[in-house]
């Protein structure tokens, strides 16, 4: 099952990155079309997705040759994968892994959006004086948190004084 917005979403990423080199899907589940879609909007780009679930890396393999599917645990992140990304985007994480994906963010240095649930904001709140910003495509809404909003400290933070490994949701 596709959402709706798949083809807005791939499309404003392809739009607003069209020089990427490397665009990293995070908790991509069993829903690659957005990757899919990303790849094909962008073929000289490296569309890589990372989940947990190895069973589903695999389907994602068979199902989309084009795509880079690679075990990883945004907790403890293997950094070589990120290394060079120009664009993080996750669909629909669970809250507590958007800290953890913002971070990885930070530490690399790219742009992130994230598509939540939109009941409640998915049970995240996305401060707007951190850089987020509520962004509509067509039928696509998300949050997106431009390059330029994220700066990086020693440990890795995004936005020094904002400490997000104990950031527990609102401010």
């Amino acid at each position: 099952m596709r959402l709706p917005e798949t083809e807005d979403f791939a499309q404003f990423i392809a739009g607003k990155y069209n020089n990427a080199k490397r665009i990293v899907e995070i908790g991509v589940g069993s829903y690659p079309w957005v990757a899919e879609r990303v790849k094909e909007l962008l073929p000289a780009a490296s569309v890589i997705v990372t989940d947990t679930e190895r069973e589903k890396l695999a389907q994602i393999r068979w199902k989309c040759p084009a795509l880079e599917p690679i075990h990883d645990d945004v907790y403890e992140p293997q950094l070589k994968v990120y290394d060079g990304a120009d664009l993080i985007y996750s669909i629909r994480p669970p809250p507590e892994l958007i800290p953890e994906i913002l971070k990885l963010a930070s530490r690399v240095g790219c742009g992130l959006l994230i598509r939540p649930y939109f009941d409640e904001e998915g049970g995240y709140d996305y401060p707007q004086r951190c850089g987020w910003r509520l962004t509509s495509h067509r039928r696509a809404i998300f949050y997106w948190m431009k390059r330029s909003s994220l700066s990086t400290s020693k440990n890795g933070a995004a936005f020094p004084s904002l400490d997000t490994s104990t950031y527990s949701g609102s401010l």
